[in-house]
């Protein structure tokens, strides 16, 4: 007798018998479909991991030389940030030349996580660096999440993936310095890639485990955890899974439940902000096609300055719009998009993350410029940018498609552009912080209370390394800078200890801003009457431009003991 042919079959169909061609009965095997892998990321081999980390690097590394090549590369924030970090380390100390000003509030308050990590990174280096440590950190955190979410998702494309997760790592909100929002934005990514490894099957230990990366996104920054909360919601509910969406969305809901004591105290905390107050400062009439062209213009979170320039051209243009890198980005985004929505299947699978990233690019370009004056700025900016990060794990990015391979083009044109407005950045910011910092630095001395007068500092960047570069004078150096803007909000750790008989924090902000020529004789007002009253609490004023009625009032109290430049140092 003949050894007679197996036939196989799914396991979904019962057990059946058959003869062989030499009538010989048979049974015909049972075999298992194979299923399809959740866990994307361990088919992921070591050498594309490797490709992908090297060209992450290579994509940001002209951004990173700018952060490590120029001395005082300081975001808007990053100053006030370190200077805020010290106080917390000195609080540690008892002979701290900080108390009697501050005091430390060890709650659990949002932003935790960056300064925690300010005060690492100042703590094992010198002042003057500390600040672009911090911006690296942030720039390629973020790059390396966002692009490890993409990975979790889907593998093809790596290269166009790369150039998309660096380009939005250098944005605006970057220069701004908002170092615990970046940080909540890894996470944001990290816990979105968890989720979706695990989507339709979490176990109880994998429901803990999320609770506590939400908990974490808690310390971080409470935009980026509500959008991480919104986030896994939409996904738990549009991704396909037949018959597990109800069980899948339960058990993500469950996750959210440690939360629930972190919230009720921090809407208690907000109380101290003021009510719920939004504010749209650009958007006038919604059917105004001039307000809708102001309003995209203001929440572009891409732009570092004006559309109107050029890297290093110092006369603006409509013309230099052609070198604006959002425009290149987008078009290039817009041509990706067309791609992706051909493959039907891809459209299916990864619909969650297209819902995603819609929701939050509209709610971004509808949501208010803050929901009090009080309650923090910049919201539009930081919705809109991470719906634009949601979008990326649901693009087909296979460089065999022409239009795959334009779009790449397009994004390397965007990202080169972006890393020369970069560049141009740090050496302003070079500039201008020695100007202002670097020289009055011997003439400040150590242990003293310092109130700052900026005169016209407006740029071309929206980005302004100025603003609160007078903390660098804080370092090291026991001085008391008044300027610090972290104590008068309720969501930062640091206080004064008597606010009601201290120099306003937000006065001195106010006026720096105030550059409008319809402002100025406001401005003098408010000036003179901050020094009537205050005097007797700042010894060292430093002034910044010229401004004769300014200068006046300043005169009143204090006399001028150096000049070079634009620069002028009084004392009481």
């Amino acid at each position: 007798m003949g050894v007679s042919p197996v036939v196989t079959r799914p396991l979904t169909d019962p057990p059946r018998f058959g003869r062989g061609r030499s009538g010989s009965v048979i049974l015909i095997e049972q075999t298992r479909p194979k299923k399809r892998s959740l866990n994307l990321w361990k088919t992921i081999s070591k050498r594309e991991k490797l490709f992908a980390a090297i060209t992450l690097l290579a994509v940001l590394a002209p951004s990173l030389c700018a952060l490590a090549l120029v001395d005082d590369f300081h975001s808007q924030d990053g100053p006030a940030h370190l200077y805020n970090a010290r106080i917390l380390l000195d609080s540690l100390r008892a002979d701290s030349p900080f108390r009697g000003v501050f005091e430390v509030r060890w709650q659990p308050l949002p932003n935790w996580a960056g300064h925690l990590l300010a005060m690492l990174v100042l703590a094992i280096s010198p002042p003057r660096i500390a600040d672009a440590i911090l911006s690296a950190i942030t720039s390629l955190g973020v790059a390396a999440m966002f692009l490890a979410l993409k990975l979790r998702v889907a593998k093809a494309g790596l290269f166009p993936a790369a150039l998309i997760c660096g380009m939005l790592s250098l944005n605006v909100l970057w220069l701004f310095g908002f170092t615990s929002f970046l940080l909540g934005a890894c996470l944001f990514a990290g816990t979105l890639g968890f989720w979706w490894k695990r989507r339709n099957n979490i176990t109880v230990s994998q429901c803990l485990f999320l609770s506590l990366l939400l908990i974490l996104g808690y310390f971080c920054h409470p935009v980026s955890l509500g959008l991480t909360i919104v986030g896994l919601l939409i996904l738990s509910m549009t991704t396909p899974a037949p018959g597990r969406v109800v069980r899948r969305t339960a058990s993500t809901l469950a996750s959210l439940i440690p939360l629930v004591p972190l919230a009720v105290y921090y809407r208690i905390v907000m109380r101290a902000g003021g009510g719920i107050e939004p504010v749209w400062g650009h958007w006038k009439r919604s059917l105004s096609p001039t307000s809708w062209w102001s309003q995209l213009g203001w929440i572009d979170p891409i732009s570092l300055g004006s559309k109107a320039i050029a890297p290093f051209v110092s006369l603006p243009s409509r013309w230099l719009g052609i070198f604006a890198p959002a425009f290149w980005f987008l078009a290039a985004l817009a041509i990706a998009i067309g791609a992706t929505l051909v493959h039907r299947q891809i459209r299916d699978e990864r619909r969650g993350w297209l819902v995603l990233a819609i929701f939050l690019i509209v709610l971004g370009i509808i949501s208010p410029d803050t929901l009090g004056p009080n309650h923090g700025n910049y919201l539009p900016q930081r919705i809109l940018w991470l719906g634009l990060a949601a979008l990326v794990p649901w693009l087909e990015l296979d460089l065999h498609s022409r239009s795959i391979r334009l779009a790449t083009a397009l994004f390397a044109i965007a990202l080169c552009l972006q890393t020369a407005f970069v560049w141009e950045y740090a050496k302003t910011s070079d500039r201008l912080t020695r100007e202002f910092v670097r020289e009055v630095e011997p003439w400040v001395g150590k242990d003293q209370k310092i109130g700052t007068l900026l005169i016209d500092i407006r740029g071309r960047f929206r980005s302004n390394p100025l603003l609160h570069a007078d903390c660098l004078l804080g370092l090291d150096t026991g001085n008391i800078v008044w300027s610090d803007y972290e104590t008068v909000h309720y969501y930062f750790p640091v206080h004064l200890l008597d606010a009601n008989h201290s120099p306003p924090a937000d006065l001195f902000e106010k006026i720096a801003v105030m550059d409008d020529p319809a402002d100025r004789a406001r401005r003098a007002q408010l000036w003179g009457s901050l020094l009537d009253s205050q005097h007797d609490q700042i010894e060292v004023i430093i002034v910044l431009g010229d401004d004769p009625a300014l200068i006046e009032e300043t005169t009143r109290w204090y006399r001028q003991v150096h000049r070079q430049g634009r620069t002028r140092v009084f004392r009481r």
